[in-house]
């Protein structure tokens, strides 16, 4: 194969998409991709384009309650975030949003943000059963013994070993 042949192959496998294309109508306010509806919250700079949108759309972004896109160097970037109730990372919460657009987006770039129109359920929380204590006999009360020490016990040696240089004594204190 010649060069050139394998870069025009190169040149349509890149051109071909990974994903099907995406049904993008704008209709005022609201944007339906593949049936789905969004609310236009924010359109900085029109950056909102159907074609673009069309292209760049991949089916696994539906999942997400915001759709945050920004346009760099004439090249659509999307990201998704979800509602601040659901239980996922910090960087992925509708409250990090701003934060992602001072970070990872140029300053001044066009973008959007679409909200979802259907947004993810709200979880119920959950009614635990506290658990029961396991029956135990009732409390019965006890004599304590007092130990009797022998006079021996006071006064302890330690035994020499090698290796040390002295020993310690206690003594029972004399008056």
């Amino acid at each position: 194969m010649k060069k050139s042949d394998q870069a025009s192959e190169k040149a349509e496998q890149e051109a071909k998409p990974l994903h099907p294309l995406a049904e993008v109508a704008i209709l005022g306010d609201k944007v339906l991709i593949n049936q789905r509806e969004y609310r236009i919250v924010v359109n900085e700079r029109e950056a909102l384009d159907r074609d673009v949108l069309r292209e760049k759309y991949d089916p696994y972004l539906d999942q997400y309650d915001y759709l945050v896109g920004d346009v760099s160097s004439d090249h659509l970037r999307l990201r998704g975030f979800y509602n601040d109730y659901i239980k996922t990372s910090i960087d992925r919460k509708k409250s990090t949003i701003v934060d992602y657009l001072y970070e990872y987006c140029n300053p001044g770039a066009p973008y959007f943000i679409l909200e979802s129109a259907t947004p993810s359920k709200r979880p119920k929380p959950s009614r635990r059963r506290r658990p029961r204590p396991k029956k135990k006999p009732a409390f019965t009360e006890k004599r304590v013994k007092e130990t009797k020490f022998s006079k021996k016990s006071y006064a302890a040696r330690r035994k020499k070993k090698p290796n040390r240089r002295g020993s310690f004594v206690i003594r029972k204190k004399q008056s």
